[in-house]
């Protein structure tokens, strides 16, 4: 099957009705329908496709009889969500039976089901039907009198209000109004998707017509968007958002511009420097693999030719792409097979080079997603030609190795024809095809040196705020948002700018690293606030009591019967004075830098001042360097200060070395020093 296969396909699933989804592809709600969606989902979204949601809302409205006890305006709004459907578009059912042909366009039907009348009741309609519901009765004959009148009446009044609202947001939707509806009191948390504003009027400018399958990349602090496929065309078109000036304006080369890329679909766009660069795609008859720039401070396009041949893609579409440093690296796509070779561009020599790599790199695919997060690039999901994939795979630019992730929590349905974007230590995954459109936010924190795991979680978005089901189209992150435009529905291409703001998330900040060791450790040996001090090897050594109680010799010095408790002056007798220092940096801070030559000494102060976890820091620094020169010496300084869990493990390496170790120097001291040692070493032989 060839390239051109998915246009009579897709325009057969245009031919089956699916209602368009509101802003654009952005869902919208008001009140009742919020009721109806919660109700029927028990307030979340879980993975139901967008028909199946509106069966079970319209079953459960059916069925549904509140019996909270939330008083009159809860039982009011479940009682609204029950009688009156939604007077806004639902959203139409998702693809069925959707595969792939090898050139990747859509083949297969799709079930569509009409969307249920769209309808307004009147005020007595909708008194009607709370009667009839039980949830609103009419007023008995006992209560006939004013203030039963008025009650009624109050509540005829806030019917008309909320009826009002629901025919208020129902117009808005119809007129395509930019931002969401939502009460006054909802939280920013709550907006999470919301449509890109532009400004009013004119100076907004004229957004780029439906499309799929394009690309884009930011630059010059602008949203920028190349080709595409409108449904009927491949397209070449060129268009910029302006963030600072939030208009849309077709970006026109100048007269000494070369010829743009041929019109095309399934490329990559890459920024770099003040230039846009266009790789590779599908022509409407063939696969290209010609490679064109941008140049933002001339506005002309190129033909970028490499200064040799040789190490170039072959024409393909449907791969992906990143710019590290100075390169462009390009990955898998399809160029008759699915592929899964890896090739370097370099902006500054013009050269094209294989990217020679090691660990296991991933197996072929095309419509993956790739991104760049600090020296890697990471790689997630796509489709082999057979299934479709969730693995994410990790290229460390510098070591040149690939590696794949082993995540924790649930990982995304396998998907292809997603986007990914990267901000701060995470990856973020939105939409894709899984056999059906996709509209799924999915979060994958990144390892780092506070958390080396990766992690998997959705995002959870109210109904209200969360954006159509789409593939097959583009996404960039901009300061401290994702902006997301177009792509396919599975019955129509979208042209909305819809945008996420990640910092509603990040409801925390960065915390300082904790300083309570350096700032413990500054007190050694400092007079400030002393209230004690001892002599060692004639030298004094200012010290607080409040920190020596952490140690059980002190402790009981200082706080028992010794007559040293009354005294601000103590010696002490049988250590050193660089080892005393050396122990009292460990009281104070936990932790102490262990020289090898007083590892030993050290671990007999820490044995004399009870502090056994200072002498398993010793007896590991020893054994760290223990070979077939220095276990003899070990040896018989362990039985000397009677280490004998460093003992033990000594004698056990020279009995498993004694060809070697008998036959040193150091063996021949130890004879000299203790002989008894050399004949229980011969004995355990």
């Amino acid at each position: 099957m060839n390239d051109s296969s998915g246009k009579a396909s897709e325009q057969q699933q245009q031919a089956q009705p699916r209602p368009r989804p509101l802003l654009g592809g952005l869902a919208r709600s008001n009140p009742a329908q919020s009721a109806r969606r919660t109700f029927a989902q028990g307030g979340g979204l879980g993975g139901t496709s967008p028909s199946r949601r509106s069966h079970q809302q319209q079953n459960h409205a059916r069925a549904a009889t509140p019996t909270s006890a939330h008083g009159h305006q809860s039982r009011l709004r479940q009682a609204t969500a029950t009688a009156v459907p939604a007077s806004v578009e639902v959203a139409g059912p998702a693809l069925a039976s959707m595969h792939l042909d090898n050139e990747g366009s859509q083949v297969g039907s799709t079930a569509s089901t009409p969307p249920p009348p769209r309808s307004r009741h009147s005020n007595s309609t909708l008194l009607q039907s709370l009667a009839t519901s039980g949830t609103v009765s009419p007023a008995p004959s006992s209560m006939q009198g004013a203030p039963a009148r008025s009650s009624y009446r109050g509540l005829i009044r806030r019917l008309e209000t909320e009826s009002h609202g629901l025919a208020t947001s129902a117009q808005r939707s119809d007129e395509g109004d930019p931002e969401p509806s939502s009460p006054p009191s909802q939280s920013r948390s709550n907006r999470r998707w919301t449509v890109v504003e532009t400004s009013t009027g004119a100076a907004g400018g004229v957004p780029p017509c439906p499309r799929s399958l394009h690309a884009a990349a930011v630059i010059n602090n602008s949203f920028v968007v190349f080709g595409g496929y409108d449904g009927q065309q491949r397209l070449n078109d060129f268009h910029s958002f302006s963030f600072s000036d939030r208009r849309w304006s077709p970006i026109l080369p100048s007269a000494s511009s070369g010829s743009p890329p041929s019109p095309r679909d399934r490329h990559v766009a890459l920024a770099y420097n003040s230039m846009l660069y266009v790789f590779g795609g599908f022509d409407g008859t063939s696969r290209v693999a010609d490679f064109f720039g941008f140049d933002f401070s001339s506005m002309t396009w190129r033909q970028v030719l490499p200064a040799s041949g040789g190490g170039a893609p072959s024409p393909r579409h449907s791969h992906s792409a990143v710019v590290y440093k100075d390169s462009a690296f390009v990955y898998g796509g399809y160029d008759g097979s699915y592929r899964s070779d890896f090739h370097e561009f370099n902006f500054i020599t013009r050269t094209w080079n294989p990217v020679e790599s090691s660990g296991r790199a991933p197996r072929a695919r095309y419509r993956a997603t790739t991104v760049v997060h600090c020296n890697t690039m990471i790689l997630f999901g796509g489709h082999d030609g057979t299934r479709h994939l969730a693995d994410t795979h990790v290229f460390d630019f510098d070591a040149k190795t690939w590696t794949t992730v082993l995540t924790e929590g649930s990982p995304p349905i396998p998907r292809d024809s997603h986007v990914s974007v990267v901000h701060r230590d995470s990856m973020f995954v939105f939409g894709g095809s899984t056999g059906s459109a996709m509209n799924d936010l999915l979060e994958l924190s990144l390892p780092t040196t506070v958390s080396p795991s990766a992690k998997w979680r959705t995002v959870d978005t109210p109904p209200h705020a969360t954006a159509g089901h789409r593939f097959c189209h583009v996404a960039c992150t901009y300061e401290d948002s994702c902006y997301v435009f177009g792509g396919y529905d599975g019955s129509n291409r979208l042209n909305d700018f819809i945008r996420y703001d990640y910092e509603v998330d990040y409801l925390t900040c960065e915390v300082p690293l904790s300083t309570l060791v350096s700032d413990m450790g500054s007190y050694l040996n400092d007079d400030t606030l002393s209230d004690i001090v001892f002599v060692v090897e004639d030298q004094p050594v200012h010290a607080h009591k409040i920190l020596l109680t952490r140690c059980p010799y002190f402790q009981a010095m200082l706080l028992g019967p010794m007559m040293e408790s009354g005294q601000s002056e103590i010696r002490i007798e049988q250590i050193s004075y660089p080892i005393f220092l050396m122990l009292l940096e460990y009281i104070y801070t936990d932790t102490v830098r262990i020289p090898l030559d007083s590892s030993m000494d050290l671990f007999s102060a820490a044995n004399q001042f009870g502090l056994p976890r200072l002498q398993a820091m010793c007896e590991k620094r020893i054994l760290e360097t223990i070979n077939i020169n220095s276990a003899p010496s070990i040896f018989l300084a362990a039985d000397m200060h009677s280490a004998d869990g460093l003992r033990t493990k000594t004698l056990k390496y020279i009995l498993a070395h004694f060809e070697m170790v008998s036959k040193t120097d150091a063996f021949e001291e130890m004879a000299r020093e203790n002989v008894e040692l050399v004949f229980e070493i011969l004995k355990c032989r």
